[in-house]
């Protein structure tokens, strides 16, 4: 089969056999893709130190008539993201922002922008910017590339976001905020603060060159953290096992 070119992130790895990796990237144009590299395990030429796990590479791939698989054939390492293995902290976050996205995305299906978020993300731990605030951001901001965009510019009943009207909650099945005047007898999943909303809110809205000079409390990391992680669990109708690694830390 005819070869072909593409950028690509490693988000996940896994050993096949004695020799061989079965490897998933994101890329710009193709979207999520796996593909079985033969000998990988063994290589010290093509693959040596390249497919690991938040490698942003340039892959040749071929694709496979007899399987889904495509044939990754060779690999040119553009950043391996050294800083996010050495710290267990940045690990874990990267590795639950690999694991959203491989239940968020699909095959074949593409988005520059969600490519662009992904790196980001990764440099934003690479570089040493908090963890808990780089999930949060690239969560927020990979549902609105999505469709399922969360709304906190206020009460989905009376639409007011106000001291007076708070706390309020978050209602999965609405994909919003509750105020506590329209939520008689405090029926909730998720609490919100006054705060926490409004800073999930300029998440959506700040260009994301910008978005960093959000500063989150520690009651708000954990706040968001926790219904960001009920939102999409509700809308995946599945646990992400990542969390277990960094919630709550």
């Amino acid at each position: 089969m005819k070869e072909q070119h593409t950028q690509a992130v490693v988000i996940r790895v896994i050993d096949h056999g004695e020799s061989d990796k079965i490897v998933t990237f994101y890329c710009p144009e193709l979207g999520k893709l796996t593909g079985i590299a033969k000998g990988a395990k063994r290589s010290k030429k093509r693959f040596v130190n390249k497919l690991e796990l938040f490698s942003r590479l340039n892959i040749v791939f071929a694709a496979n008539r007899y399987s889904s698989l495509v044939r990754i054939d060779r690999a040119k390492l553009v950043n391996s993201h050294p800083a996010i293995t050495g710290d267990y902290q940045r690990y874990a976050g990267a590795i639950l922002i690999c694991e959203l996205l491989l239940n968020w995305s699909r095959e074949n299906d593409g988005d520059r922008q969600l490519f662009d978020l992904l790196l980001w993300s990764l440099e934003q731990l690479a570089n040493g910017q908090p963890t808990h605030k780089t999930i949060i951001i690239f969560y927020i901001r990979m549902l609105g590339i999505s469709g399922y965009e969360p709304q906190f510019n206020g009460c989905l009943s009376c639409g007011m976001l106000t001291p007076e009207v708070a706390p309020f909650s978050f209602r999965p099945s609405r994909n919003g905020i509750i105020c506590r005047r329209c939520n008689p007898g405090n029926r909730t999943t998720v609490p919100v603060a006054l705060s926490t909303a409004k800073l999930l809110q300029h998440i959506s809205e700040l260009p994301l060159a910008k978005v960093n000079r959000l500063q989150f409390s520690p009651a708000s990391e954990l706040e968001a953290m926790g219904l960001l992680k009920a939102y999409g669990n509700f809308l995946l109708q599945r646990e992400i096992n990542s969390w277990n690694f960094i919630f709550y830390q």
